[in-house]
C-alpha cells in the first residue's frame, strides 16, 4: 500500500496542531498553556514526500483532530484515509481496496490523550531545541532513544503569530516528509461519527 512508510512521521505532526502563543518566554512553556484551551482542530494540509533520491510527491487533503483521535482525508493525487484512535490506526486505500490496521509507534504517542499533556509527552521521547532561522522560530526534535524510525523533526512557526506553519520529518532511511498547514481552525464542532469507518466487504485488510 502506498505511503505506509510515513505513518509514524505523519502522526508526529499532531504535536503542533496550529496553536497560537505569545511571543515571550519559552516556546514549549507557552505551548503548554495554549494547549489547555484546545478541544478540536480542523484545516487543510499539503504533504510533500521525498523517498531517498526519488522524485518528490505532493499530496493534499483535510485534517480533523480531537483529543485521542485524528482523521486525515487525502484528496489528491489519490483518495486515501488515515484514522487514529488511542494507540491504534487505520490506513485505507479505497482505489486499491486495501486497508492496514495496526498499533502506533510509541513516538506517535502525541496522538493520544488530552491536548494539555502533549508537550510533556513530546519531551518524554524527544530532546527539544528552540532556535531561529532568520526571524522564524524553530523547534528541533531529536529522539532520545537510538534506532527509532524518526531521525529528526523540525517545526517552523509564524514569526508574527507563532502559529505552526510547516513541519519537516527526516526518517532513519533518509526520507523527507514535509507537511504545511493552511486554513487551520481550533475549537470548532467536529462530528464524532467521522472517526468511525465501516470498510466495504471487498477490502483486503492486513495487520502488520
Amino acid at each position: 500500500m502506498r505511503k505506509r512508510w510515513r505513518l509514524s512521521s505523519l502522526l508526529l505532526i499532531l504535536l503542533v496542531a496550529s496553536t497560537a502563543v505569545a511571543a515571550q518566554g519559552s516556546i514549549l512553556e507557552r505551548l503548554k498553556a495554549e494547549y489547555r484551551k484546545i478541544h478540536s482542530v480542523k484545516g487543510d494540509f499539503i504533504q510533500e514526500t521525498t523517498l531517498g533520491v526519488r522524485k518528490k510527491t505532493v499530496y493534499q487533503g483535510k485534517v480533523f483532530i480531537v483529543p485521542g483521535k485524528s482523521r486525515w482525508d487525502y484528496e489528491a493525487p489519490n483518495p486515501q484515509l488515515v484514522i487514529t484512535q488511542g494507540d491504534r490506526f487505520l490506513l485505507y486505500d479505497p482505489i486499491n481496496k486495501e486497508a492496514v490496521k495496526g498499533t502506533l509507534d510509541k513516538e506517535a504517542i502525541v496522538t493520544r490523550g488530552p491536548f494539555f499533556s502533549l508537550v510533556d509527552q513530546i519531551q518524554k521521547y524527544y530532546n527539544v531545541t528552540e532556535t531561529r532561522e532568520g526571524k522564524t522560530p524553530v523547534l528541533i526534535l531529536i529522539p532520545k532513544e537510538k534506532g527509532t524510525p524518526i531521525q529528526k523533526v523540525t517545526v517552523y512557526l509564524n514569526p508574527q503569530t507563532l502559529l505552526i506553519e510547516r513541519i519537516e520529518t527526516l526518517d532513519s532511511l533518509g526520507n523527507l516528509n514535509t507537511v504545511t498547514f493552511k486554513n487551520i481552525k481550533t475549537n470548532v464542532p467536529i462530528d464524532p461519527a467521522i472517526f468511525q469507518v465501516k470498510l466495504p466487504p471487498d477490502v483486503k485488510v492486513s495487520h502488520p
